[in-house]
């Protein structure tokens, strides 16, 4: 069997570009590794997209996931390994099938950046990378967020109202966001310490975290602590796509105003193709991406 379309990525963008295949009538198959719903799942409270005042992550993805169920949307939970774009149709190739397809969307999304220390001894073990999924464990203790920028922020004030103390490590003099109300917000929380021009060195204890040894002004200090959020951003999820001939820059898919690749009939939406990281611009792309894969679909016959 050949699908219409293939879309990677069960996130905010393939799940738009699903709703929007399936109202469309397309023989559509949605592949995604994790549970569908996104990043967006392990988001706090949620305050700019629109139809909502105030909602929380974890309950926006749920809502995505039923509204393309609700149109019979199929998802497999599968990890691609691969994409054949040699002959068409295209081959989307997973763990334990292979795939054919007219159309292939791109909406494999990111995943955090590592602090790159001996952190993997500690996974699970007070290293942790959601601050949503994870923040209760630290209910009334200290931690550090390790980061800069708006990540970081957010991942400090979604902390202020469970744990005791706060310590936010960052190597920058400043911390900068795009939205000035989260820097209000996180002045108003007393329990944030900002630790700037601090670079980390080596998680510290036995068998969990106890601290995080750091470099400040020439002279090395232990910062004690319960866990450690990393919050440092995402890097995309495009291996896969290597020897694909895929345009990619710093890793990201590279797309034109169409969300087309540099490949007639292959797409990409949402987090993978870099810009701003928000699940608005997402579900746009993935909007964009599908109307025009169905146009390039039709004209192919």
């Amino acid at each position: 069997m050949t699908y219409d379309t293939i879309i990677i990525g069960g996130g905010p963008a393939g799940l738009t570009a699903g709703i929007y295949a399936m109202r469309a009538k397309l023989n559509v198959l949605c592949v995604e590794k994790e549970n569908a719903g996104g990043r967006i799942a392990e988001a706090g409270i949620v305050e700019n997209y629109p139809g909502f005042d105030e909602i929380r992550g974890f309950e926006l993805a749920q809502k995505f996931v039923e509204h393309a169920k609700k149109f019979g949307l199929p998802i497999v939970h599968e990890e691609v390994i691969r994409i054949d774009t040699s002959e068409r149709p295209f081959k989307v190739i997973t763990k334990n099938n292979e795939y054919k397809t007219k159309t292939i969307i791109i909406a494999s999304g990111t995943r955090p950046k590592r602090l790159g220390l001996n952190e993997d001894k500690f996974v699970g073990r007070g290293v942790s990378y959601c601050t949503t999924c994870d923040a209760f464990f630290y209910l009334k203790k200290d931690v550090i967020v390790v980061g800069r920028d708006t990540p970081a922020v957010m991942s400090a004030i979604n902390l202020k109202d469970i744990a005791n103390k706060i310590y936010l490590i960052t190597d920058k003099a400043n911390i900068k966001v795009a939205e000035p109300i989260m820097l209000d917000r996180l002045k108003e929380a007393k329990n944030v310490e900002i630790i700037y021009n601090a670079k980390p060195i080596e998680i510290v204890g036995e068998n969990k975290v106890e601290g995080l040894k750091i470099e400040r002004n020439g002279k090395e200090e232990i910062v004690k602590a319960d866990g450690i959020f990393v919050s440092l951003g995402h890097i995309p999820n495009t291996e896969f796509l290597e020897g694909s001939g895929i345009e990619l820059r710093n890793g990201f898919v590279v797309v034109d105003k169409n969300c087309k690749t540099n490949i007639d009939g292959i797409y990409a939406c949402g987090d993978v193709t870099g810009g701003v990281m928000q699940v608005s611009k997402a579900v746009g792309e993935g909007a964009i991406a599908m109307v025009n894969a169905t146009k390039y679909i039709q004209r192919m016959g």
